[in-house]
């Protein structure tokens, strides 16, 4: 009989193989298994390959020398071949008629053994009074777990207070590491630029320089060489303070030894101090002076002062040290308002570091009715922070808590009594003044013991009774008509 071939390829798959089997037109459908090909097809693929040939209306078998997949295969019934001409030579086992199933005899006495098979109730599931019972149990048992898990408790309790004071002689510098219980305490260094200006009304009478002195000054050749000597060539007095002039002209020395030269001078700075007697001026500024020597053969004069309202240097001393006084307030706000709210400046340590700026207007020597100094300063001073502080004072309250107390949270504060001052060492010393308010210790295991389980009024009065309680007890419930406290300790809060 004529069998359709199909042989196997690596890309086939269940769905590939049932397509291609469709399209057999014989009663036989012969598949091929390629010894050196992966087929990806499961022993359970050829039960529903099987299947679906018996749906075409053919019966299946397979060409392929795999043990595992012969063995697959008789275990179906599937007939396996050595090769596609056995498989047309050889006979292919007869495929038996699929058989309906008899129809079961007749079962007598159906209602009999009906009525065997039910599992009947007992009796008492069925009476009303068992079944109100249990109803009720069950209703008693969902209101007992309400009543231990749903309510909850807030107690709010003010204990007995008292107030903890104590001064410490605090000892605070830059060198100190570390907070000690004895008052030592380390500083921190801070730095800050401050600018103000300051003027004052002058009323005093100065005298002005106005004119510059003038003459003629006569270099004299101590070389064989030519000496050139360039305009604003400086030269003064050797008298104290000196009085310098500059040259005038460009000229230069005659290389000869004692040969000289006058060149016009003017005084360097007006007044009537440039007015010199003749053979005054002798000193040459700069390397000329090895080369040449100066003298001024005849007095200098047209130097004049004139009488004007001008600041004097009292008066200066006097707009600084106001200024200077309004920059050390300035400097401390500004200081204090860089470091925390808990730290404490040490004003003690407050200085004036570098003066970055310091102009007065109008200069020294210029008159003026009206003196105003500009300063731009750095300030330094050491402060102690607020953290150190609060440990300091935790160490040393803490030592001295009576039995039966806590220290209220948020309540410690430190004040100094007095400014610092420095020691021998350069320590800035002050005492502080620190403080708290312990509260009596309420355990709250011993309130939830002590109340749980009753009323809110009793509950306030047992609480009010039995604990050192500055005022009575809030007692709030949730829900806010539930009767009692909770009983379980987990759902009752104290504060």
């Amino acid at each position: 009989m004529k069998a359709q071939i199909i042989t196997l390829e690596s890309h086939d798959d269940l769905i590939s193989v049932r397509d291609r089997m469709s399209w057999a037109k014989s009663p036989r459908i012969l598949l091929v298994w390629p010894k050196y090909e992966k087929i990806t097809l499961r022993p359970v693929d050829l039960r529903v390959l099987q299947q679906h040939a018996r749906y075409l209306g053919a019966d299946l078998g397979l060409v392929t020398h795999r043990a595992d997949v012969k063995r697959d295969a008789q275990g179906f019934g599937i007939p396996v071949f050595d090769s596609t001409a056995s498989a047309q030579r050889d006979p292919w086992p007869v495929r038996r008629p699929t058989r309906r199933r008899a129809a079961d005899a007749a079962r007598h006495n159906l209602h009999a053994m009906r009525d065997e098979a039910q599992i009947r109730e007992a009796g008492w599931r069925s009476n009303l009074i068992v079944r109100t019972g249990f109803f009720t149990l069950g209703v008693f048992a969902v209101l007992t777990v309400a009543a231990l898990f749903v309510p909850r408790a807030a107690i709010k309790l003010t204990p007995v207070t008292q107030q903890q004071s104590l001064t410490i002689p605090v000892s605070a510098s830059e060198s100190i590491s570390s907070v000690s219980i004895l008052g030592s305490i380390p500083s921190r260094a801070i730095r800050v630029t401050v600018t103000g200006s300051q003027s004052a009304v002058i009323t005093t009478e100065a005298a002005v320089a106005q004119f510059k002195a003038k003459g003629i000054a006569r270099f004299k050749n101590l070389t064989q060489a030519d000496v050139p000597i360039p305009a604003g060539t400086l030269i003064y007095s050797a008298s104290q303070p000196d009085i310098r002039f500059a040259t005038l002209n460009n000229t230069h020395l005659m290389g000869n030894v004692n040969a000289f030269v006058e060149v016009p001078i003017q005084a360097v700075e007006a007044g009537v101090a440039g007015n010199l007697p003749a053979d005054s001026i002798q000193v040459i500024d700069g390397s000329l002076s090895l080369s040449a020597s100066v003298t001024n053969p005849e007095p200098t004069t047209g130097g004049l002062d004139r009488t004007a309202i001008a600041a004097t240097e009292d008066d200066r001393k006097r707009v600084r040290d106001t200024l200077v006084g309004l920059l050390n307030e300035q400097a401390q706000k500004q200081i204090n308002a860089s470091i925390g709210a808990k730290d404490i400046l040490l004003v003690n340590t407050l200085k004036i570091g570098q003066v970055l700026e310091e102009t007065y207007d109008p200069p020294a020597g210029q008159p003026g009715e009206l003196l105003k100094l500009t300063m731009r300063v750095e300030y330094s001073a050491q402060y102690i922070t607020g953290e150190d502080l609060t440990r300091l004072a935790e160490s040393a309250l803490n030592v001295s808590v009576p039995d039966g107390f806590v220290a209220s949270p948020g309540t410690l504060t430190f004040q100094p009594l007095a400014a610092p001052v420095f020691d021998k060492l350069g320590a800035s010393r002050f005492d502080l003044q620190v403080g708290q308010v312990l509260s009596r210790r309420i355990e709250p295991a011993q309130v939830i013991l002590l109340a749980r389980g009753l009323s809110q009024k009793n509950a306030v009065k047992v609480l009010r009774s039995g604990l050192p309680l500055s005022a009575p007890p809030e007692v709030d419930l949730s829900p806010s008509w539930w009767p009692w406290l909770p009983l379980i300790p987990f759902r009752i809060d104290v504060k």
